[in-house]
């Protein structure tokens, strides 16, 4: 079997072809589509059973309301693009907005398809095209994702014991339970991973494991901290999002650190359900425990849920078209580099 590029111009060593073993994709893929069933049916059923209250929800909202809700939401997937930027420009070399804009926001539509991985691989082709390398842009994709999990968790810590009590009041006690669980065991260990030497290490781990030169320098506070800062912003304005919905539910400050609160928990373990496209279904389910445990009814915060999902996609949809019609031709016509010498390796 042919080696795999990760860089302009390189291939990994070619790879002796295994044995086949179709029983093991076989079970892989049975369990994606049982996953993607059960989902999928949790979402219809849970809205058809709570039909009543969710229809009268939806014509509750305003056009004012929805419009400020969706502006909020393309705010968010901006600061996230510029906190990718951050981490890669460490990395790598320094992005241009206009640059860094095509790669991860249109990139980022990858993450509608089942498996977290096909927003990484456009990404690394969309960035392979500026002069990236796959390896880097794979490797500061997945470091502020993890980030963004750490960030998200810290702002949800305060409030993990509202958590609770949206668990206790949801339908489903048991799962909503572990959900939260999940959120205060992972907490300390993002934190550990965010201290920039052990950063550096897990990384250079990383490259190696890709068969990649290792990095050309450690990775500094600086990235991190910056990185950290614009996907707090992020969350900052995904609870606006929420908050523009719920606000008759949850008026003033109170509402509005409440819609953050929930946004960051729904945001953050949501994104370890990689069966389901962009966490569909478990983002929906923790954003509704933490509306319920804020004291908003549990049909209405299921409804809001839902609208939610409907204007994050049209959020991602939108910057990625707008990005593109601004940048994306000139990536086009950008050729890469026909061979780069293989890069030195620096001693870990």
């Amino acid at each position: 079997m042919s080696g795999v590029a990760m860089d302009d111009g390189t291939q990994a060593p070619a790879v002796t072809k295994q044995p086949a073993r179709p029983w093991r994709a076989r079970a892989i893929q049975v369990v994606r589509i049982l996953a993607a069933l059960a989902i999928a049916y949790f979402i219809v059923a849970t809205t058809v059973q709570q039909w009543s209250s969710v229809s009268a929800t939806f014509r509750s909202l305003s056009w004012p309301s929805l419009g400020a809700s969706l502006a909020c939401a393309v705010a968010c997937l901006w600061a996230t693009m510029m906190a990718w930027r951050a981490m890669v420009g460490n990395l790598d070399h320094p992005l241009r907005v206009r640059d860094a804009a095509p790669i991860q926001l249109i990139g980022a539509l990858g993450k509608y398809l089942p498996g977290t991985v096909w927003a990484y691989v456009v990404q690394m082709e969309l960035g392979r095209r500026v002069g990236v390398s796959r390896a880097k842009v794979f490797i500061g994709s997945a470091v502020v994702t993890g980030l963004g999990v750490t960030v998200g968790l810290v702002l949800t810590a305060p409030g993990f014991g509202v958590a609770f009590d949206g668990a206790d009041a949801s339908e489903h006690r048991t799962f909503a339970q572990l959900a939260v669980w999940c959120a205060v065991i992972l907490l300390p260990f993002g934190l550990a991973c965010c201290y920039p030497p052990l950063l550096t290490y897990l990384v250079g781990r990383a490259m190696r494991i890709l068969r990649r030169p290792a990095l050309d320098r450690p990775i500094t506070w600086r990235p991190v901290l910056v990185s950290s800062a614009w996907c707090a912003v992020g969350y900052l304005a995904a609870g606006l999002h929420i908050f523009f919905l719920v606000r008759s539910h949850l008026p003033g400050v109170h509402g509005i650190i409440g819609s953050i609160f929930a946004m960051a928990l729904a945001m953050s373990i949501s994104t370890f359900v990689i069966v389901a496209p962009s966490g569909l279904g478990a983002r929906e389910f923790l954003m509704a425990i933490a509306l319920a445990g804020l004291g908003v009814p549990w049909p209405t915060a299921w409804a809001l849920t839902l609208v939610s999902r409907l204007l994050f996609t049209l959020a991602d949809v939108a910057a990625a078209g707008v990005s593109a019609a601004v940048g994306l031709r000139r990536i086009r016509h950008s050729a890469p580099p026909a061979q780069q010498e293989p890069e030195p390796d620096v001693a870990g």
